[in-house]
């Protein structure tokens, strides 16, 4: 098919040879504030959990995590000044942890760039530059928001399964750090992110199918280390083994539908959604056979 002098060869730089999923290269597909947001989302826990470590010390947390538990906290501040003053810095990276996880989900809340700048505001002169950029989306979005909506659904239902207390056999101690950190604390951080994944998929905003993939991989990341029994505080029992495996293929069966469903391809433009499906369509046909 031949588009030089067509109304479609406008839209041919902005494509991609077609790959696994639905043809784009992979950081091709993705707007620029969702890079930043995981960028951001991934530096949040890195930086939260040496907060957390350096707090540790000062942090006096008794009990067992799990769902019938009663633990309880608090602090020791008879330490020494330099111990308080580690505890401090703790504070500040800790804080500065979340702030980078809250703005990440701001990012990926947000409809186009001029709602994201606001979310980088607080870097200030080190505020990345996030030009605009016209958005051709999927070809059935609705569809694809719904498998995803029921699978993340089914996901959840496992992820609470697998709470100690339910269906986890093993005790997470809050007295270490390693158990602390890789137990409630990680467990909370992947769930806040399946949770706004949800959410923004169901109020029909973009990043929540980023977010959904994100939240599959840190527990497929997570789930097979600790299958293999390489993560405190021991190796799962049979039980726990089967309940975590047991999602897998829903995480694959997610990772293809949200994937499906973000948009075809991005260009250089206005940050907008492409309002002319009709006329983009042969384009989609042509480089769809190729």
């Amino acid at each position: 098919m031949d588009l030089i002098g067509s109304s479609y060869d406008v839209f041919v730089p902005r494509f991609h040879m077609r790959g696994p999923f639905n043809g784009c290269i992979m950081l091709g597909k993705i707007p620029d504030r969702f890079k930043v947001a995981i960028l951001f989302l991934s530096f949040a826990p890195v930086a939260g959990g040496f907060g957390l470590w350096l707090i540790s010390p000062v942090l006096i947390l008794t009990g067992n995590a799990c769902i019938l538990c009663s633990p309880s906290i608090g602090f020791d501040l008879s330490s020494a000044p330099i111990g308080l003053a580690q505890a401090s810095i703790g504070t500040v990276f800790f804080l500065f942890g979340v702030l980078l996880f809250v703005s990440s989900l701001g990012l990926f809340a947000s409809k186009n760039n001029v709602q994201a700048t606001r979310w980088v505001r607080w870097l200030r002169r080190l505020k990345p530059k996030m030009p605009g950029q016209t958005i051709i989306p999927s070809l059935d979005p609705d569809k694809y928001r719904r498998y995803a909506l029921v699978v993340l659904l089914v996901i959840f239902v496992q992820a609470i399964l697998l709470i100690p207390g339910i269906g986890e056999d093993r005790k997470y101690s809050l007295s270490g750090f390693s158990t602390l950190f890789l137990g409630p604390v990680w467990y909370s951080y992947a769930m806040a992110i399946g949770i706004s994944g949800f959410t923004l998929i169901y109020y029909r905003r973009l990043g929540g199918y980023l977010l959904a993939i994100i939240f599959v991989i840190i527990g497929i990341g997570t789930t097979i280390p600790d299958v293999l029994g390489f993560l405190p505080p021991s190796a799962p029992t049979l039980r726990t083994t089967i309940l975590a495996l047991s999602g897998f293929p829903f995480d694959i069966l997610l990772i293809y539908i949200c994937w499906r469903a973000l948009p075809i391809s991005m260009g250089n433009g206005s940050s907008r959604d492409a309002t002319a499906p009709l006329r983009t369509m042969p384009a989609l046909t042509f480089f769809d056979g190729k």
